[in-house]
C-alpha cells in the first residue's frame, strides 16, 4: 500500500488558516442554502474519504468548487486551478490563500504534478475537474475526460474519487450529488502504466461518470412522479 493511503491530513496547520476560517464562517449559509442531499453508487460509496485522494466531478458552474466542499464537508479540498485565473491578481491572491494549486494547461509540467503528488502524500483531498473547462455549451452532456486527473492519482498512488453534481433547476431547490466508489490507482513498486492504461483509465472514469448522471437522472425522474 502506498504511504499517501495511510497518512492523514493535519487537522490543524498554519497555512490553512484562512480556507479554515472562510469554511467555518460560511458553513452555516451555505449548508441552509443548498440544503445538500449525498446519493450513493453503492454501499463502498458511502464510506468517508480517508487520506489523500483526488476527486473528479462534472464541470458546469462557477460554483462548482463550492459544490465540492459541501459535499466533502468533512475535509478541506484543494483544487487544481488554470493559470488563466491567475492572471488578475486579486483572484490570484485569493486563490493562493484557499491554497488552490495552479496548472498551466498549455504548457503543462511536472511542476504541477510536484505540487498534486506532496498534496496528495500528506494525506490531502486534491479536486480537478477533468472536463478542463465549464461546460457551458450543453448541460445534458459531460464532455470527454482528460487524462490529467488519472496521471497525478497514479502517480502517488492515491484513489479517485467520482461525484456528479446535479444543477439545480432553480435557487431553492436541494442540491444533489451522485457519489461513485472510489478507484484505485495502486501500482506496484517500479511499475509504469503505459499511455494505452492512461486513456484506458480515463475512459473507465468518463463512462463511470455518465453511469452517476444516468443514477441520478433516474432518481429525480422518480420524484417527479
Amino acid at each position: 500500500m502506498n504511504g499517501n493511503k495511510r497518512k492523514q491530513a493535519k487537522l490543524f496547520a498554519w497555512k490553512y488558516t484562512f480556507l479554515d476560517i472562510a469554511r467555518a464562517l460560511a458553513a452555516p449559509s451555505v449548508f441552509l442554502f443548498l440544503r445538500p442531499k449525498r446519493l450513493y453508487e453503492s454501499d463502498a460509496a458511502k464510506q468517508p474519504v480517508r487520506g489523500g485522494a483526488v476527486v473528479i466531478t462534472n464541470h458546469d458552474s462557477f460554483l462548482d468548487p463550492m459544490y465540492v466542499m459541501v459535499a466533502l464537508w468533512y475535509r478541506r479540498v484543494r483544487f487544481v486551478a488554470t493559470s488563466d485565473l491567475y492572471y488578475h491578481k486579486s483572484l490570484a491572491f485569493f486563490l493562493n490563500l484557499v491554497r488552490c494549486i495552479e496548472v498551466d494547461k498549455k504548457n503543462f509540467n511536472f511542476a504541477t504534478f510536484r505540487k498534486v503528488n506532496e498534496a496528495l502524500d500528506e494525506g490531502e483531498v486534491v479536486a480537478i475537474f477533468p472536463e478542463g473547462s465549464i461546460n457551458d455549451g450543453s448541460r445534458e452532456s459531460v464532455r470527454v475526460f482528460k487524462s490529467g486527473a488519472v496521471l497525478m492519482a497514479q502517480k502517488a498512488g492515491a484513489p479517485i474519487v467520482p461525484i456528479y453534481i446535479d444543477q439545480r433547476p432553480h435557487w431553492y431547490n436541494r442540491q444533489r450529488y451522485m457519489i461513485g466508489e472510489p478507484i484505485g490507482m495502486e501500482r506496484k513498486e517500479g511499475e509504469r502504466a503505459s499511455l494505452a492504461d492512461i486513456d484506458r483509465i480515463t475512459e473507465t472514469l468518463y463512462q463511470k461518470e455518465l453511469k452517476l448522471k444516468s443514477m441520478m437522472m433516474e432518481y429525480n425522474s422518480k420524484r417527479r412522479k
